[in-house]
């Protein structure tokens, strides 16, 4: 038995030391912010009055999860105390709101307060509230990406099964990791709630900086789900003698069969569905172990169902042509120089005959275009071939992307440049005679 959970020991506390970390890095990406609030509350005691009015304005800053806590750290205040109503204004008793919040109240001030003939005190408050806001990112399409699971002996090095629940947690850590590259989408995690949930416990332990408990709240919740199901992922050397000669020829075959789904997370419905069916030991040597074979093999399945998940959702858009030379609005490890793409035209918007449902806009495909550089947020492409001349004086946004080709398409410009390069060598050696 190969991979077994001990074996890959190792690999599975690097990536959950990864992933965690990034889990606790990830609040610091947004910052609190004060926000002042206006808030009119009446009660028949100007002390309960002041703290009604802290209540109901930390509520419409940061929700009833942090309501209720300092509703109870406020109420211990103006029951200890008999002092008159300026003092409760004054800049003693304001530090200690701000201590009893932990913060979230930075301060207030009372622009009015009237008590009326049966007695019941009007106040009219302006309340500075701690704020916590997010990131950019976090409002891009949420994604959390499930374990996979797997069938029985599903996964083998020639007639040695791997570990199935290994290869489930690396496949699925690197889906996310490449998922997360794309910079379309945040990515949240669903395997290390445990230890979330501690660090979140921390947020309310009274141990942390006063302004962090308005983190509290902020759990961000995914519009889609990933789930799956590892069929197979066989992977297997072969060795064949020569009849001619001596000679033994040694190949790697490895295949994989994954079915999974995009839902979305409010309505359960399916998204995006796909049986995945590939060859996938193209940059696998002989020579390989079965834990590098199978890391390769997993970085090839990732990186394909990446790509169609990406197209599926956020094709790739050109967002910018001159002459030849077309912008791609994605970069990072999505796309490599070098890489051949169809150039595709948008065309009418498409209408399903029976449900009226959108079906997407026509695409056409119109040439080709290749990888030239990459950087962290963006790509840069040359069109190599298109039947439309001049295509920059018809370019509008959102009007063309480019697609991956299908891998037999692949396989067949692969064995183009190779055919093209056994050429340019023996040109070579015959230009030297």
């Amino acid at each position: 038995m190969f991979l077994k959970p001990q074996v890959l020991n190792y690999k599975v506390r690097l990536l959950k030391s990864i992933i965690f970390f990034c889990i606790i890095l990830t609040p610091s990406f947004g910052q609190a912010l004060i926000k002042e609030v206006k808030v009119t509350v009446y009660n028949t005691s100007y002390s309960n009055g002041i703290n009604q009015g802290l209540v109901e304005a930390i509520g419409m800053v940061n929700g009833r999860s942090i309501e209720s806590e300092s509703l109870i750290k406020s109420s211990e205040l103006s029951t200890s105390t008999n002092k008159d109503n300026s003092y409760y204004s004054s800049e003693e008793y304001q530090n200690q709101i701000k201590e009893k919040t932990r913060g979230v109240v930075e301060g207030y001030k009372v622009l009015s307060a009237n008590k009326s003939s049966d007695s019941v005190y009007e106040i009219n408050m302006l309340v500075s509230v701690s704020q916590f806001k997010k990131s950019k990112t976090a409002n891009r399409k949420r994604v959390a990406v499930t374990n996979l699971y797997n069938r029985s002996n599903c996964c083998f090095f020639n007639q040695n099964n791997y570990n199935g629940t290994a290869v489930s947690e690396l496949l699925t850590s690197a889906i996310s990791n490449y998922l997360v590259q794309s910079r379309k989408f945040t990515v949240l995690d669903r395997k290390y709630q445990k230890e979330v949930a501690g660090e979140r416990s921390l947020l309310s332990s009274g141990s942390v900086p006063n302004s962090e408990l308005v983190k509290l709240g902020q759990q961000l919740v995914a519009d889609y789900v990933l789930v799956g199901t590892i069929n197979n992922l066989n992977i297997r050397k072969n060795e064949r003698k020569m009849l001619s000669s001596n000679t033994i020829l040694k190949t790697i075959q490895a295949d994989a069969s994954i079915n999974y789904r995009i839902l979305d997370s409010a309505t359960g419905q399916i998204k995006f569905s796909e049986t995945y069916n590939s060859k996938v030991g193209d940059n696998i040597k002989f020579s390989d172990s079965n834990i590098i074979a199978l890391e390769k093999a997993i970085e090839n399945i990732s990186n394909e169902i990446g790509v169609k998940i990406l197209e599926a959702i956020y094709p790739f858009i050109i967002e910018n042509i001159d002459g030849e030379n077309v912008v791609i609005g994605v970069g990072g490890d999505i796309i490599k120089v070098g890489d051949m793409y169809n150039l595709i035209q948008y065309g009418d918007k498409m209408i399903d005959s029976y449900t009226k449902e959108s079906l997407g806009r026509m695409e056409k495909i119109i040439g080709q275009v290749k990888i030239t550089n990459v950087t962290s947020k963006i790509s840069y492409g040359k069109i190599i071939k298109s039947s439309i001349d001049n295509i920059e004086s018809i370019f509008k946004p959102k009007t063309f992307i480019i697609r991956s080709k299908p891998q037999l398409e692949k396989k067949n410009d692969i064995k183009i440049q190779n055919e093209k390069k056994r050429k340019e060598k023996n040109k070579k050696v015959d230009d030297l005679w």
